[in-house]
């Protein structure tokens, strides 16, 4: 039907423009789909940056073990120049063992865990293991309690035989056992004593032993019931012949190992723990997480995770609010709190000795900021210690301008996305290369530590890391294996991502990887005037197999095809006759798509990849358009 001409009308001319789209950086979730910014991508699952900073899909996973029960964590044991692996899944842990070609196989190695996450460290060779039910030490060949190999400490010398006079207080009682020595001097004045009396009463059943020095500077043993007897209600030992004055003057001659009832549930209830020490050497280990305390952290004594000394521990801020994890900041420990009073909820010890040469962990700043949510989240990226709030990833950062600690957001641009996830104290993350990566219901998030951006949005932190997001992946646990990530699942199953060096690598369990990147909703520089694309160009990244298709979306159109394309470059080693091709050039090709998006006022652009086992990148989009007439009221109506 003809136009009718209004006098004055200006007639629209035809102004060819272009936009062109490159040097891409990761997603933001967080920002309306009109406001991200042109490098950026509203929706990109299943992508992530090349090393040479292109949006290129991620490769595809593959099991490598299956086991009994939800896999809670993994842990590497490094002894003597041999790695041993273990997997926690279920109740049981696992030893894991790769054959000549290749296979891994898994051995149950203790089957009496608790049924839920767990956490380790290393320390003198040996694997320490919490899990909220036992302290669990691993060294090598057996996995036993702590408790079984737990220091007896001497807790008094120079103690007279009955007790109450020249004893001095020397080393602190272990919480994991019961065992303990007493150190007794004979004196010209106790030389006849025959009853030397314990500085606890209430022995259990386990027999008590005795050892007496003798003068050649040997020392006898004693055994209960034949050199002496035990008084096991108060605490008294009554040798047969008097133990006598010591015959090397100023030093001990009796020793008295006996048991009393245990406080090894203290640690054992512990669910977290971490290598710190004095000036910030990892040579004592930091547990925290129990249910009956949860504001409260033992330290074991330097270099004996076998030792937790009844006086080492900090009561950290209120009840209300428990003790999440740790970070190490320099040569300070920072303990993470759920939710204190103020946001107070980071507590910053150093670690130094004492006159007397004890080891002291002094308060030395209370840092105000979000509280941390899950207790597996703790990560180091590029130094900087990250963990998960219930507003998204922060990290700990010295100010530059007052010299005082302060958490700052890292993860804006999913934010928006963190914040609308459930359960999030069951997250837990790991540092994979350049990637903080965080597994929360069925996603991984990444974080990119070489991609580095500030956002006004968020003016109180200095910069943001770019993020990527990864659906589909239903992750329990994930960590690091031989520079491979992995995750476990609810059904015992041990995934790994494939290096993405072939084409086949690029599918999940068999079924391919389905990634795609979509362009902001765009106005193409102005909301007044209609627009009618009319060519785009998609500068593919060369794969010997790729491909994609590309749509369009409009105010007009919803997911209109435009076009497929497909990306081949010869290569010996990957031949399919049914897209054979001479084409050996491996830079950069480009796929036009003609078909126009007419009249309309906003335009996306949608690059997808669906295709089974093939590889997808994306270094630039160009966009040709022609600017129309002026919007109307007429644009909007439907009649």
């Amino acid at each position: 039907m003809p136009k009718r001409i209004v006098e004055n009308e200006s007639i629209p001319e035809v102004s060819t423009r272009a936009v062109t789209l490159e040097k891409f950086r990761g997603v933001d979730l967080s920002s309306s789909v009109t406001n991200v910014a042109a490098t950026r991508s509203p929706a990109a699952p299943n992508m992530m940056p090349s090393a040479d900073g292109f949006p290129v899909k991620r490769p595809g996973w593959h099991a490598v073990l299956t086991l009994e029960g939800e896999v809670h964590g993994a842990y590497t044991l490094v002894k003597n120049g041999t790695a041993h692996r273990l997997v926690h899944a279920g109740t049981t842990l696992y030893k894991v063992t790769v054959g000549e070609d290749g296979a891994e196989t898994a051995a149950a190695v203790y089957a009496e865990m608790a049924d839920r996450e767990s956490s380790g460290v290393q320390l003198n060779e040996k694997l320490w293991l919490l899990d909220g039910k036992t302290y669990l030490v691993y060294d090598g060949e057996t996995v036993q309690p702590a408790s079984a190999v737990a220091t007896v400490p001497k807790i008094t010398i120079a103690k007279a035989p009955n007790g109450k006079s020249g004893a001095t207080s020397y080393l602190p009682v272990n919480l994991l056992t019961g065992k303990r020595t007493d150190s007794y001097r004979g004196t010209e004045e106790t030389k006849a004593e025959t009853v030397y009396y314990l500085s606890f009463n209430a022995l259990t059943d386990t027999a008590v032993t005795a050892q007496v020095l003798q003068a050649d500077g040997s020392w006898a043993a004693k055994a209960e019931g034949t050199d002496f007897t035990v008084d096991r209600p108060l605490g008294k030992v009554t040798f047969k012949t008097a133990p006598g004055k010591s015959p090397v003057d100023g030093e001990d001659n009796v020793q008295i190992t006996y048991e009393v009832a245990d406080r090894a549930d203290t640690i054992n209830k512990c669910r977290f723990c971490i290598l710190y020490g004095v000036s910030g050497a990892l040579d004592r280990v930091f547990a925290a997480g129990s249910p009956d305390e949860p504001n409260v952290d033992y330290w074991s004594e330097w270099s004996d995770p076998a030792y937790f000394g009844d006086v080492s521990y900090s009561i950290l801020g209120q009840e209300s609010s428990p003790i999440m994890g740790y970070s190490v900041l320099a040569d300070t420990l920072v303990t993470h709190k759920q939710g204190e009073e103020n946001g107070r909820n980071a507590f910053v010890r150093k670690g130094e000795l004492d006159s007397d040469g004890f080891a002291v962990f002094k308060i030395t700043n209370v840092i105000q900021g979000d509280g941390a949510v899950a207790t597996r989240s703790f990560a180091s990226l590029n130094s900087e210690p990250l963990f998960l709030t219930a507003r998204g990833v922060y990290a700990l950062t010295p100010s530059d301008v007052t010299g005082e600690r302060y958490a700052q957001e890292r993860s804006w641009y999913i934010g928006a996305a963190l914040t609308r996830e459930q359960a999030l104290e069951k997250a837990c993350a790991t540092v994979w290369g350049r990637f903080y990566v965080l597994a929360v219901n069925g996603t991984l998030y990444l974080l990119d530590g070489a991609q580095k951006s500030y956002e006004s949005k968020n003016p109180y932190s200095t910069y943001q890391y770019e993020s990527y997001y990864w659906p589909g992946i239903p992750a329990t646990c994930v960590w690091v294996e031989a520079g491979a990530l992995r995750f476990g699942t609810a059904g015992g199953e041990v995934r790994e991502f494939w290096p993405g060096t072939l084409a086949g690598q690029y599918n999940d369990g068999g079924q391919p990887v389905t990634a795609y990147w979509c362009t902001p909703l765009m106005n193409l520089g102005t909301w007044s005037n209609v627009k009618t694309v009319t060519n785009v160009w998609v500068v593919g990244k060369p794969y010997s197999r790729s491909g994609g298709e590309m749509y369009f979306i409009t105010n007009k159109d919803y997911e209109r095809l435009g076009r497929s394309y497909n990306i081949d470059i010869f290569d010996w080693n990957d031949s399919d006759f049914n897209r054979f091709t001479f084409y050996t050039l491996a830079g950069p090709v480009v796929a036009p798509m003609r078909k126009k998006a007419k009249k309309m006022q906003t335009f996306l652009l949608k690059v997808e990849n669906p295709r089974p086992y093939a590889q997808f990148g994306l270094p630039a989009i160009l966009i040709y358009f022609n600017l129309g007439a002026l919007v109307t009221q007429g644009a909007f109506s439907n009649t």
